[in-house]
């Protein structure tokens, strides 16, 4: 039973990134940090644990009232659909003290930070050690780059679409209808109206196949 709600919030916080994501990406997470309280209460933990998660993401819940469970995404002031990181601190109490735990999720390469910079930080906040600031996030790179589609890109057939490519993955015609895209070195996979697989030229600057010959603004 103990195993199973260790698992619990883990598999929470992923799902609910994986849900909250538009975008392909990967999941990863940290685990194991774990510290042993000869002194003070479950009440205690649970309000070191809201104070370590608030100063790294949004305002966390209580999973169920005075579980000690409590649950926190980010970043601070986003809503499910820009959520890249999520943690759990999890509380037991003790004759004399508590156990307390943290597990974190982040998606990559949209988060700045990695799991176990996030986890670390909030272990190092609720305990009081030093703290070292986690990364902020880059700007999206601009001009044309072999290493990205981000930009717009025109159809060289003017009756073909017009795309625009973000950072995280996401794409949007003139139309407003939303795919997303993967690039594997000069492999190109487009999510527009079924999978199409073209091919980046060195320059970065044209995507040619699956019918299609698309030039970046740059």
């Amino acid at each position: 039973m103990k195993a199973r709600r260790l698992l619990f919030p883990t598999a929470l916080v992923i799902g609910a990134l994986i849900c909250g994501t538009t975008s392909p990406a990967a999941v990863s997470f940290s685990t194991g940090i774990r510290y042993v309280m000869t002194t003070g209460s479950l009440s205690d933990c649970s309000a070191k644990a809201k104070t370590a998660l608030t100063a790294y993401l949004g305002a966390p819940t209580e999973a169920v009232a005075g579980s000690g469970e409590w649950l926190a995404f980010g970043p601070a002031g986003g809503t499910p659909q820009t959520y890249t990181a999520a943690a759990t601190v999890r509380c037991f109490g003790l004759d004399q003290g508590y156990v307390v735990t943290f597990t974190c999720v982040v998606t990559e390469p949209e988060s700045p930070y990695t799991a176990s910079a996030l986890c670390l930080d909030v272990a190092h906040n609720f305990s009081g050690k030093p703290e070292t600031p986690l990364a902020t996030p880059a700007p999206a790179p601009t001009g044309c780059t072999p290493a990205n589609l981000i930009g717009t890109w025109t159809s060289d057939d003017h009756a073909g679409p017009t795309l625009t490519m973000t950072q995280g993955g996401d794409m949007t015609d003139q139309d407003g209808v939303s795919g997303n895209w993967v690039l594997y070195g000069t492999g190109a996979t487009l999510n527009y109206y079924g999978t199409k697989n073209l091919t980046l030229t060195p320059d970065g600057k044209h995507l040619r196949g699956a019918g299609l010959s698309l030039t970046r603004k740059c």
